[in-house]
């Protein structure tokens, strides 16, 4: 149960006795010092799947440095056939460069590169250096630099180490060897790793309390758009500076029902259908001002979407600015003829670079346009919808890495695979959430329910050996999709899936998206309590829908899905990933699944291919002694490739003709059920054709038995 607050004023800290008050001094000294030894000790993680210095083996020359006296050398080296040779002229110093890198302000770095001197050289102190170089948003202006002194290596070569922290203020660094001696200096196999270290993905939004009330806004056809866009905006500034007090009804009401039945929220719909009362109403939880914009000036949309939140003002369309006045809001800002490009170059200094919503702002180019505007109001993020592909590319760079982008599709792509991929090779993952409503309130669960960890219903049990047997599991679809978990009609409460009446007569595989825990706990909770023994989850996809393959950064995405899949109680990680037709799936995926068998959260994998989910034939990979399962059959309506099983008569025929012999990888099928046209209705009738020794199983099971009877 959320606890229940009791005031919502900054009490003075004053107003309490001081813990020193009550400890000798003596015992006061002793606490500070081991809390100071504490702060000293505790180790900086590093992510060293990835470093963002380009060339740093000096492969390709000096392409990615700038240097004044330092060249390309061929030399047998520690990485490749070619190293760095920097020496300094009689007149000028030595300086190797590296290109700009996006940073977090006042992250920190670890440097690792390889250093040879010559033979009976001795580098006096202060002639030379590795310098961390730390500059503004503009990528332009210095703020500081970080310098620590290189030794001699006496013609040897030797790895070194070094860690700075970026200036407080930056957004980009720079990594400079300099040197004024004349004997020369070699580096090689440099590289640079970035700190591990997340944001709750609920960012400031407060927390919901017992008995906290929320107004209803009904979102019907005879709400426009423009208002639709301003309750939104209003719906996420007043739940990050006070709480949620706003709820958008569309026409579903499980989640208002588990709100008043499992947190005791109270619903005030006297406000329904009148979206200017309740700007009055929240006024004094907003700056008390607007943004200005246009509907069919469609760049201004996102613009006044990102400055909503920045301003804590609300986004007005010009024919609703009369009524926004006429309820004492004053303008902020006119965005009409600006876009987002203006915004990040403006005010990226205050942008949240934890998360980015990628969405259109075209209704023609998708009917989902003017929804999910109250996440980046709540969260104070950037609304970015922009065709040049090498602009919003930079813009991706910059965010954290492993962060979330929100929305669908993007404008530089329009393709839902390229798109995908392009946010993968900037670091970041999709959360699919074109649809969504009520992020805001849901999120505030978050820190209500941050402590709370999650257990299945599933029964589980010590797999047992069979002979003459073969093993099936049935795996829903597109459940990385957070709408398909706590969006409106969400799968929870369509007859098609979860609210079937064949659930729990079977076997049967959902997906989770893991990030819920802090998105949507008590979604989580919701579909969980509702679990039959014979309904199991698996984490659908990483921290969200991405192409590990294309991705950099991915210890720092293994650790944060590690610790959400063992709050949500997932021990199997569905992933998806975008090689075929460019790259075979074999071994040398390992380099890219390693991460995440690692982690011991995780017994096994399973991957499905974009496009086509099943097009491996059900091979089984062994990584770390953990095997990752291919799909042999992809159930849904469009044959397109060999995989694919259209009815449940030809799935079961398949399925029936393969053998009963769990010693074999052919004995085990795993099975993806294409949502957007199968659902439960469909299995059963596939369950119902199937030979009495083959044996249905949920994907955890099938993961344990293959584990017990196909030892790599």
């Amino acid at each position: 149960m959320v606890s229940k607050r009791t005031t919502r004023d900054v009490v003075a800290h004053s107003n309490y006795p001081s813990i020193s008050a009550h400890l000798s001094l003596k015992m006061t000294v002793l606490l500070v010092l081991c809390l100071l030894a504490s702060a000293r000790v505790t180790a900086v993680e590093y992510d060293i799947s990835y470093s963002p210095l380009a060339n740093g083996s000096a492969e390709q020359g000096l392409a990615g440095w700038t240097a004044a006296g330092a060249v390309a050398f061929e030399t047998p080296a520690p990485q490749g056939s070619h190293c760095f040779k920097l020496t300094a002229a009689s007149d000028a110093p030595g300086t190797l460069t590296s290109s700009m890198m996006p940073i977090r302000r006042g992250e920190n770095v670890k440097l690792v590169f390889h250093l040879k001197t010559e033979s009976g050289t001795d580098i006096k102190d202060d002639t030379a250096f590795v310098v961390l170089r730390s500059y503004k948003s503009d990528a332009k202006t210095l703020l500081s630099q970080s310098r620590m002194a290189l030794k001699s290596t006496d013609g040897k070569w030797l790895e070194q180490t070094r860690e700075f922290t970026a200036d407080a203020a930056a957004f980009y660094v720079d990594i400079q060897f300099q040197t004024v001696t004349l004997a020369a200096l070699f580096i090689d196999a440099i590289s640079l790793f970035r700190e591990i270290k997340h944001s709750p993905l609920y960012a400031d939004i407060k927390p919901l309390s017992e008995n906290d009330t929320l107004y209803v806004f009904t979102k019907g056809p005879g709400s426009e758009d423009n208002q639709f866009i301003a309750i939104q905006t209003l719906q996420g500034i007043v739940a990050r500076t006070d709480r949620p007090r706003l709820w958008i009804d569309a026409g579903d009401n499980t989640f208002v029902e588990d709100f008043e039945k499992q947190y005791k929220i109270r619903f005030d719909r006297s406000m329904a259908r009148d979206w200017a009362g309740l700007l009055e109403a929240l006024k004094p939880w907003t700056s008390g001002r607007y943004v200005l914009y246009e509907l069919r000036d469609r760049p201004s949309l996102s613009a006044a979407a990102a400055l909503s939140g920045l301003l804590d003002a609300v986004a007005v369309d010009a024919a609703l600015e009369p009524t926004a006045i006429a309820k004492g809001y004053t303008k902020a800002l006119d965005v009409r003829g600006k876009d987002c490009r203006w915004v990040y170059e403006t005010y990226r200094d205050q942008i949240n670079d934890d998360l980015i919503i990628v969405h259109t702002n075209n209704p023609r180019f998708h009917r989902s346009a003017p929804y999910l505007k109250d996440w980046t109001a709540a969260t104070r993020a950037l609304s970015w919808w922009y065709a040049d592909e090498s602009v919003s590319r930079a813009v991706y760079r910059s965010m954290a890495p492993s962060s979330p982008v929100y929305g669908w599709l993007d404008a530089a792509t329009g393709d839902e695979g390229l798109s995908v991929k392009l946010h993968s090779e900037e670091g970041l993952y999709q959360m699919p959430s074109d649809w969504m409503l009520n992020l805001s309130v849901h999120a505030a669960m978050g820190p209500a329910l941050k402590d709370k960890t999650f257990t299945q219903k599933v029964a589980r049990t010590a797999p047992v050996k069979e002979t003459g047997v073969h093993y099936v599991t049935f795996i829903m679809s597109d459940m990385d999709n957070i709408l398909t978990e706590i969006g409106t009609n969400s799968f929870y409460s369509t007859r098609k899936f979860y609210a079937n009446p064949h659930r729990g007569q079977f076997p049967m595989t959902w997906g989770m998206a893991p990030a819920l825990v802090e998105l949507s706990p008590n979604g989580v909770d919701m579909w969980y309590r509702a679990a039959t023994p014979k309904d199991a989850f698996i984490a659908y996809c990483g921290p969200g829908y991405f192409y590990p393959a294309s991705s950099p950064y991915l210890q720092t995405s293994a650790k944060r899905v590690g610790e959400w899949m063992k709050r949500a109680d997932l021990r199997v990680l569905l992933q998806i990933d975008y090689l075929l037709p460019d790259k075979a799936l074999n071994k040398d995926y390992y380099e890219t699944a390693k991460w995440f068998t690692a982690l011991d959260q995780v017994k096994g994998l399973i991957y499905l291919e974009y496009i086509q989910y099943a097009p491996h034939n059900g091979k089984i990979f062994w990584f770390d002694g953990k095997p990752m399962v291919t799909p042999r059959f992809d159930f849904r309506q469009e044959t397109f490739y060999s995989a694919v099983r259209p009815t449940a008569a030809e799935l079961a025929k398949s399925i029936n003709a393969l053998p009963k012999d769990p010693t074999r990888p052919e004995g085990y099928t795993a099975v993806t059920v294409h949502a957007w046209s199968k659902g439960l209705n469909d299995i059963y009738d596939t369950i119902q054709l199937l030979d009495s020794n083959v044996r249905v199983v949920n994907a955890e099971e099938f993961i344990d038995l293959i584990a017990l009877n196909l030892k790599p």
